[in-house]
């Protein structure tokens, strides 16, 4: 590993950013490298992912930091057709009422003939996330690599914590949370999957950011990988596709990067607005989670199917969105959907 001070150490480092310069892969690889290792203080820290956030990042500091936590992770070993359905987080909406969206999402693409591992966290900048959720829905997630990977290829669906396959995160953590805003640390984690996945629905609040993140899973070897944004009727952008309003996407298919626009009411879905599918905390979002994956007709059960519907693309699957909807809709009705998340409950 590259010794900070062959690239000015922390003041040559974050005077660079605090003059908007962009830093390439080796320094931002060497900089969290130092990061996971406990040898920064939290100011340091703060004042590096503040720096980023205010500057934005690009494909080359991104790719440099992955492959920083990647190689401190712990290894996960999952099918090559495993694929993961996430938000980055960061939307004003999720600050206040967040819907977890992908994790529902999950066990619908799994019900529909998908492999998934997600990988999550608890809430860092929102009122929920996907492993608040989970627990309340009595899903075990604090368990082994070993044990998540019989779940992955045993059941077809399992969670990856990042508490537990990055845990030099914990240097992080604390910092993260008492900045209380979206980093760096929002965009990295999607793109830093333990399983190394090549094929992801990945979701981002901020349009602006849509290229870098499809530049670096371009980098970094994504076979099949889409990223979602939606708008809201709110004028605040949202981290997966919207029944709110209209959605844009960018497709990584074979390197190749394509944008499509998607309107949820071409695909059947009704239009609807922000409220109507707003979430809470984890018990509010575990009743609702319960309600979609039960069969009830909902507007919150018509964007997890057409995030799911993303995934199953993903997957190979479905051909398109709207093929995706309607296999998302018929795991729902017969109940695989819900099977999937009974069954890993009674794995314990």
């Amino acid at each position: 590993m590259h010794s900070l001070e062959e690239f000015g150490g922390w003041p040559g480092i974050l005077g660079r950013l605090a003059a908007g310069e962009d830093l390439d892969a080796a320094t931002t690889r060497a900089v969290l490298g130092c990061i996971l290792a406990g040898e920064a203080a939290d100011a340091q820290i703060a004042a590096f992912m503040i720096g980023l956030q205010i500057k934005g990042p690009t494909v080359d500091e991104l790719s440099g930091m992955q492959g920083s936590m990647l190689e401190a992770s712990s290894p996960l070993h999952l099918p090559a057709d495993t694929i993961d359905i996430v938000g980055m987080g960061g939307g004003a909406s999720r600050r206040v009422h967040a819907l977890n969206v992908s994790t529902m999402a999950a066990f619908v693409a799994a019900g529909a003939g998908a492999i998934v591992c997600k990988h999550g966290n608890r809430k860092a900048s929102s009122t929920s996330g996907s492993f608040d959720l989970l627990e309340e829905l009595g899903v075990p997630i604090d368990v082994s690599p070993r044990v998540l990977e019989d779940h992955v290829v045993g059941i077809g669906v399992g969670f990856a914590f990042a508490r537990t396959f990055h845990p030099s995160m914990r240097h992080v953590a604390p910092v993260r949370a008492e900045l209380g805003i979206p980093t760096v640390f929002n965009v990295l984690g999607p793109l830093a999957h333990p399983g190394r996945l090549t094929r992801q629905v990945i979701g981002v609040a901020d349009w602006e950011l849509a290229r870098t993140m499809a530049g670096v899973l371009a980098a970094t070897g994504s076979v099949r990988s889409l990223v979602v944004h939606g708008e809201g009727d709110d004028g605040h952008g949202l981290d997966e596709l919207t029944t709110a309003g209209p959605s844009r996407m960018l497709s990584l298919d074979g390197g190749e990067i394509s944008e499509i626009s998607v309107n949820a009411v071409d695909l059947g879905l009704d239009r609807v607005d922000a409220l109507a599918i707003a979430g809470g905390d984890a018990e509010a979002n575990a009743v609702i989670a319960r309600s979609v994956l039960g069969g009830e007709r909902s507007a919150a059960r018509d964007i997890v199917v057409l995030n799911a519907a993303a995934g199953l693309v993903v997957a190979g699957l479905a051909d398109d969105l709207g093929s995706g909807v309607d296999q998302a809709s018929a795991a729902i009705d017969d109940g695989r959907a819900l099977g999937k998340l009974e069954a890993l409950v009674a794995a314990g």
